[in-house]
């Protein structure tokens, strides 16, 4: 790999794992899929295209064709876009080019060259999905941490509150802590949930700047 992958970028999760080689490589590969697949099939079941075949069949044909090519990543950093708008455009390319091999396999006579649509608003949709699916893995991710840290109970009195919607002063007693406890226990957790969710949407993003993609995030499924 030459020495000046990912320049601008070298503070980033994606930066890091490509310089590691292959098994970084492959390691950023399988975050990809994991993360993104469920806006992916998303965007493929409301565009012009669904009748080209299962969802999750399309989705992991484009990602065994695109996240195979060695200058993928790169081509999205010098892209400027988020990486879920990239791989948004990516499937749409891959999406036209099973369309007119299926054409040619077929004998059809002109080539259909046309753009592929969306039922609805293709951004907004995409980034629900992906709030959804990064805040899950958020709250995975903080909850094992805590497992680890020997905060269990810290992240028992943090759902609570948060997921379950009850007052510190109805949890506290099932600790038998005070409610001024169990609110300083459920902040403790609330930062790893809050450090993960941080980092997963920095990865999305070629620069790291996660307060700005935050910010438009919010934006666009408010």
């Amino acid at each position: 790999m030459s020495e000046d992958v990912f320049p601008a970028t070298m503070s980033t999760w994606i930066g890091h794992r490509l310089l590691e080689g292959a098994g970084g490589r492959a390691e950023v590969n399988r975050h990809v899929m994991a993360v993104y697949g469920r806006p992916l099939r998303t965007y493929f079941l409301g565009c012009s295209e669904r009748w080209l075949g299962e969802p999750d069949e399309v989705v992991h044909g484009f990602f065994a064709d695109r996240l195979a090519r060695p200058g993928f990543f790169d081509d999205w950093r010098e892209s400027g876009l988020s990486l879920r708008r990239w791989l948004v455009n990516g499937l749409c390319f891959y999406m036209k080019e099973l369309r007119r091999r299926r054409q040619r396999d077929a004998r059809a006579g002109a080539m259909l060259d046309d753009p592929v649509t969306f039922s609805g608003d293709p951004e907004r949709t995409v980034d629900r999905e992906f709030v959804v699916e990064v805040v899950q893995r958020a709250l995975d991710q903080g909850r094992v941490f805590c497992a680890d840290a020997g905060l269990s109970e810290h992240w028992a009195i943090f759902e609570a509150h948060y997921a379950r919607q009850l007052e510190y002063a109805d949890i506290a007693p099932q600790f038998g802590v005070s409610t001024a406890r169990a609110a300083v226990m459920a902040r403790t957790a609330s930062k790893h949930f809050k450090s993960a969710l941080r980092e997963l949407i920095g990865r999305d993003t070629p620069t790291g700047d996660v307060d700005i993609e935050i910010r438009d995030l919010v934006r666009s499924i408010e």
